[in-house]
């Protein structure tokens, strides 16, 4: 976990320096999108929900 921290600090700090934190932004943004888009999809399957009383 400790590596995984560092690489992010790292990329956040080449990102800041290099004036691309725009753009790197937008991206994560359009994943997060994706993401959610994709867990809604049917083939994900659906919740099992408890029965109402």
């Amino acid at each position: 976990m400790d590596k995984l921290i560092a690489i992010a600090v790292t990329l956040a700090v080449l990102t800041v320096s290099t004036g691309q934190l725009p753009k790197v932004l937008r991206q994560l943004r359009i994943a997060q999108l994706q993401l959610i888009k994709d867990s809604q999809a049917s083939k994900w399957g659906q919740a099992m929900l408890l029965p109402n009383k």
